[in-house]
């Protein structure tokens, strides 16, 4: 799918865009996008990762952007979406955005300051708040969690470190964890992500992390 990229970063890169409408796009670590700019519809389709979208306003082009079976629909405004193997999100910080799930099964419209998940499965579409502050700050290195399983989290700071990262235990895997973790040292994120739980990091080698209880 990465092949039909174009605009890709790699472990720990990240990258900021100006598209042709003066539309700006940070892309976080490990993410892909593919544009098409031409046209009454701007369209981003977010293929992989995580992007965070300040868009141009201009009422007579919508700016659509695809990840997941998520649509989000704006004007001008400014979100957050990102991407698992299991969610699609959209996180707003500025403006109104319009979001629809997989087969139009749900859909709903965003005020600053919430966040809607789609389940990639099922298309079932959830909305809850979440501090303006908290929204892209992997842009300075900070990842917030709300609620969210170890696996999760691992996902994402996956893309941060350059070792595979291997949760054996599914009992580790499905703990649910609400803080702040440091993207720019994956290793401690690791840590305090599993001490609470017992768990340890064991570091076998440069290129690979595995994640146990004791």
């Amino acid at each position: 799918i990465l092949f039909t990229a174009d605009y890709t970063t790699g472990t720990a890169q990240t990258m900021t865009l100006t598209l042709d409408d003066g539309s700006i796009v940070e892309m976080a670590a490990r993410s892909a996008i593919k544009t098409e700019m031409e046209g009454a519809t701007r369209h981003v389709t977010l293929l992989a990762g995580q992007a965070f979208f300040d868009v141009a306003h201009d009422a007579k082009r919508p700016f659509i952007v695809d990840a997941g079976g998520m649509k989000v629909g704006v004007i001008g405004t400014a979100f957050d979406v990102s991407m698992t193997s299991e969610h699609a999100s959209v996180a707003l910080a500025r403006g109104i955005v319009d979001v629809s799930a997989t087969g139009g099964k749900a859909d709903t419209e965003l005020s600053p300051g919430q966040i809607a998940r789609a389940d990639r499965a099922s298309g079932t579409l959830t909305v809850d708040s979440i501090d303006i502050a908290e929204i892209g700050a992997w842009r300075d290195g900070k990842l917030f969690v709300n609620d969210a399983t170890i696996a999760s989290v691992v996902a994402t700071l996956q893309r941060y470190h350059p070792a595979w990262i291997r949760i054996p235990s599914g009992t580790l895997a499905s703990q649910r964890v609400t803080g702040l973790y440091d993207l720019k040292d994956p290793d401690q994120a690791l840590e305090a992500l599993v001490e609470p739980f017992g768990g340890k990091v064991h570091r076998l080698s440069p290129y690979l992390r595995v994640l146990s209880l004791l």
